[in-house]
């Protein structure tokens, strides 16, 4: 009977043990990082017994999206039941293997409780000296107290707080002493805490079956939210006869719960769409009727709604389609060296690489719009640097003359990058009063304006500047504009564009004369002929 009881005993403890569960903690070693999130790469290694166990791995980003949890491992012999990731796994493991300092923060503990003893004990003692302070007035006042007595209250009063007074310093002393070792011992904690990594509560908890006993090999990969990442650039030029300096660099934030500490990054110019199919086609129907159909609808309402959803149907279909196919290509930049990326919602910015691209300098002006003469470099064959849209921060001549956005998804052949505005150029325009003119005939009437774009150059070194500027033009045949005088200016006529290119010396001032008519019916009026 005592062997029956023993080995049921034994079989029970042993299937209590072989069901508890094996903990594991995760580690992130590359990370994915797509525009508005980011794909975590970990790895775990675990010594699994035969049979069937629970595995909990934990250090899960609390941000994860479920549905993407992938699991690999190296071992064919062993198969993953399931995984479920959970935020509340309550268990004594997290408190035993707390990477904040456990001994710290019980120290702390006993340490506050000492310090509230302490407290109540000091506030004691300064309410009985109050009292006795009170007490003895009163007494001393009496017209009852007699010289006996007034003396024996003397002595009680002087022995009584001499004793509590005396006990007062080593009690504040006490006080003072635990109080500043609570302080140290805080300290100590918070620099503990922002030395080592930020610890997740979340955990993934996987049913692992195997025929064998060993140790496996899983890694594990996860999408995860709160994290984005942005394209940023640095412009330097010194000299406008030497090549633009580009440093092309990332800007990446994430609030995953965990610190990314010596990872792989891979920076994706894309959303992480899970759904990449490719669109398919469906046909395309009109809803086409005869005009008298139209104003004279023989059929029922009914007929009409279930039509015309049909046909609204077929439309959304097709934009769904559209949409996901924008998904299909993206550029990836591998950053070489490992990276330290805290969790704290902070921009941390990394250098991807720097080059030097060619270009060609000018200077341009819209006079109608804004007088001022901005440097801009044009950069051909910008396809080949492999840039991709962003803000860029712009120094030129050591100096930083503010911001602009480097677009390279262009079907032109030229890349424009703004430089800044240059003092040194003074652009106005003036109306030749003596050229304008107003005529009225009997059916019609005209029109005429001129005026000159005048362009000073103060600087020591000759320019070349592209001047913009433009007429009206006009939708209604009766509405006639003719240029009479252009300086020379290559006209798009479909546009109303003029376009010079000029060279200016310095210290030498260029006009260039724009005159225009326009021709318009008596009875017409325009309200934007200036």
């Amino acid at each position: 009977m005592k062997k029956n009881l023993l080995f049921l005993f034994l079989f029970f403890t042993g299937l209590y043990f072989a069901q508890k569960p094996i903990f594991v903690k995760a580690k992130v070693v590359a990370v994915n990082v797509y525009r508005t999130s980011a794909e975590l790469q970990n790895t775990v290694s675990v010594l699994l017994p035969a049979g069937t166990s629970e595995v909990v791995v934990t250090n899960i980003s609390d941000e994860i999206v479920d549905k993407s949890i992938q699991i690999n491992t190296n071992n064919k012999n062993i198969s993953i039941l399931s995984a479920q990731y959970r935020d509340d796994y309550n268990t004594t493991y997290f408190e035993n293997n707390n990477p904040n300092g456990k001994r710290i923060k019980d120290s702390i503990v006993i340490l506050e409780n000492l310090s509230a003893k302490i407290d109540i004990e000091r506030k004691t003692n300064e309410k009985t000296l109050e009292l006795l302070d009170k007490n003895q007035a009163l007494l001393v006042g009496s017209n009852t107290s007699s010289v006996v007595q007034l003396m024996q209250l003397a002595d009680y009063y002087k022995t009584k707080r001499n004793e509590i007074s005396i006990a007062q310093l080593d009690i504040n002393k006490k006080y003072t002493e635990t109080t500043l070792k609570l302080e140290r011992l805080k300290n100590r904690l918070k620099a503990n805490t922002e030395a080592e990594e930020t610890f997740s509560d979340g955990v993934l908890v996987l049913k692992v079956a195997t025929a064998t006993a060993g140790n496996a090999k899983m890694d594990i990969g996860y999408l995860a939210e709160s994290v984005s990442w942005e394209p940023f650039y640095e412009v330097k030029g010194s000299k406008l006869t030497e090549p633009l300096d580009l440093t092309f660099k990332a800007k990446v934030n994430q609030n995953t719960g965990l610190d990314w500490k010596g990872v792989k990054l891979s920076l994706i110019n894309a959303r992480s769409s899970r759904n990449n199919n490719a669109p398919v086609m469906d046909p395309w129907f009109l809803n086409s009727y005869r005009n008298e159909e139209r104003v004279n609808r023989s059929y029922s309402k009914k007929d009409s709604i279930m039509k015309e959803t049909r046909i609204e149907e077929v439309v959304m279909v097709g934009s769904v389609g559209f949409k996901i196919s924008e998904n299909q290509l993206n550029t990836s930049f591998d950053v070489d060296i490992p990276y330290d990326i805290l969790s704290n919602n902070e921009d941390h910015f990394i250098n991807l690489k720097q080059i030097k691209i060619p270009a060609e300098y000018k200077y341009y002006t819209v006079p109608k719009y804004n007088k001022t003469a901005y440097l801009v470099a044009e950069i051909k064959d910008f396809n080949k640097y492999e840039l991709i849209t962003g803000s860029a921060s712009v120094i030129f001549e050591n100096m930083y003359v503010g911001e602009t956005r480097i677009n390279p998804n262009l079907t032109d052949d030229k890349m424009s990058i703004t430089l800044g505005d240059d003092k040194k150029i003074s652009i106005r325009k003036e109306v030749a009063n003596d050229k304008a003119s107003e005529k009225f005939f009997s059916s019609y009437q005209e029109k005429t304006f001129t005026y000159d774009l005048v362009i000073r150059n103060n600087k020591k070194e000759t320019i070349n500047i592209d001047v913009k500027d433009q007429i009206p033009l006009s939708k209604d045949e009766s509405v006639k504009i003719e240029l009479l005088q252009s300086d020379n200016a290559e006209f798009d006529k479909e546009k109303g564009f003029l376009t010079w290119n000029v060279k200016i010396s310095p210290s030498e001032t260029r006009k260039l004369r724009v005159s225009y008519k326009v021709k318009f019916p008596k009875d017409f009026s325009i309200t934007n002929l200036n």
